[in-house]
């Protein structure tokens, strides 16, 4: 989770790191209720939740890409 981080962004580095596809973003799980409505998933890495979400979702949140790895 990026704790200096305050709006929602993505974890490219994780996401690349193991292969994402595509079309899923990762995201800070403390983002989740803005995601209701579309299918989501939980995944724990490094002993921290996050949230995979699909990309367009994302972008129409507003969501910034951010090549973080924590």
């Amino acid at each position: 989770m990026s704790n200096d981080c305050h709006y929602l962004h993505s974890h490219s580095g994780i996401e690349k790191k193991l292969m994402f596809p595509k079309n899923i973003v990762l995201v800070d799980n403390k983002y989740k209720d803005l995601f209701v409505s579309c299918k989501t998933s939980k995944m724990m890495y490094n002993g921290i939740e996050y949230l995979k979400v699909p990309i367009l979702s994302f972008v129409y949140k507003g969501g910034v890409f951010k090549p973080f790895e924590k």
